[in-house]
């Protein structure tokens, strides 16, 4: 059965882009450093969605927006299927496989994952992704950004991970395909580009439930969820914003009683300040460490507001008053940290 040779580069919790970052390898030679595309893609964005009785807060972005600000940056094109039959799903990315062209699955439930002896039949993850290189007669074959060997998926457990729907993030059964350019992009080439759409993105959105501005939005609105939304929609919209300032996303033990819990309640701004300062130093753009510094100041206020919320679901002293003051800190934060930034890259496509 038919099973492509890739390099694989193990750097956990950056699963959306880690195949991305094999393929990319694969057709240049070049291995990026860890957490590149990740945070370069808009992890560490933000995005505020309101539906009728839900409410949904995310400090990062979707794979849809890393795929779409990652081609312009490298020079690809991508492809999607989504929400359709898992038989028919199946048989589109063996043929892929086919054809030598590895694809990307997801989200995927972890809980369905054999391999991940932590959560397999005990806690959902629905948020991963997996690059597919390869199928046989009892299941198919992935790399995974936390292995670094790939793992065999039967197909039982296939079908069960990949039936995920998660509202404004992945429907069932998507897979991703990619298409280099003839001509694709050094690593300073990509930095700079996705940097100056990242940067554009957040001081300057489409429309105001992004970015900085939506941030501002949520501290107008969070004041009135109380009286707008069902006490079980309540408590679940602001247990959804603590899980999400986690990067992977996971509620803190002190909201399931499990040890199991995300290493950090930033929302991504610790690594993304990391892996600026590291640019920083490699390129000789003092800036980019000015910005970085205001940015790990804001992950702490995140972290900050993730724990105020935690108070108020436990009934200790939370406030949500105090929560509207930190998100206008994390607003003014990084509008001064992205404003540093534009002025050191090229006008954004």
């Amino acid at each position: 059965m038919p099973q492509i040779a890739l390099p694989h580069k193990v750097c956990p919790m950056t699963c959306m882009v880690n195949g991305l970052e094999d393929l990319y390898e694969a057709r240049t030679g070049t291995r990026l450093p860890d957490w590149f595309l990740f945070y370069l893609s808009g992890m560490a964005g933000f995005s505020y969605i309101k539906y009728k009785d839900m409410r949904f807060v995310g400090w990062g972005t979707r794979p849809q927006d890393q795929y779409r600000v990652l081609g312009a940056a490298i020079g690809f094109r991508w492809e999607i299927s989504e929400g359709k039959g898992y038989k028919t799903a199946l048989k589109e990315v063996r043929a892929h496989i086919d054809a030598g062209t590895p694809v990307i699955l997801g989200a995927v439930d972890m809980y369905h994952l054999p391999y991940f002896t932590k959560f397999y039949h005990q806690y959902h993850v629905p948020i991963h992704y997996i690059l597919m290189v390869g199928y046989e007669d009892s299941g198919v074959w992935v790399h995974d950004c936390d292995r670094p060997m790939p793992q065999l998926v039967p197909y039982g457990d296939l079908q069960a991970a990949w039936d995920v729907h998660v509202p404004g993030l992945s429907q069932k059964n998507t897979h991703f395909a990619f298409y280099f350019d003839a001509q694709v992009a050094d690593p300073l080439t990509i930095a700079l580009r996705a940097l100056a759409q990242k940067a554009d993105w957040m001081l300057h959105p489409p429309v105001k439930m992004f970015g900085v501005p939506g941030i501002r939005k949520l501290a107008r609105e969070l004041p009135q969820w109380p009286r707008e939304l069902s006490a079980q929609a309540l408590e679940s919209a602001l247990r959804q914003m603590v899980e999400y300032t986690g990067n992977p996303p996971m509620l803190p033990k002190r909201l399931t009683g499990w040890d199991n819990e995300s290493p950090d309640y930033t929302g991504g701004r610790q690594g993304f300040a990391r892996l600026l300062t590291q640019l920083a130093t490699t390129y000789a753009l003092p800036a980019w460490d000015e910005a970085a510094a205001l940015l790990a100041q804001s992950g702490q206020y995140i972290r900050a507001f993730s724990d105020e919320l935690v108070n108020l679901l436990w009934q200790q002293n939370g406030s949500l008053t105090a929560a509207v003051a930190l998100l206008l800190r994390i607003a003014d934060t990084e509008a001064q940290a992205y404003q540093r930034l534009a002025k050191t890259l090229p006008q954004p496509a």
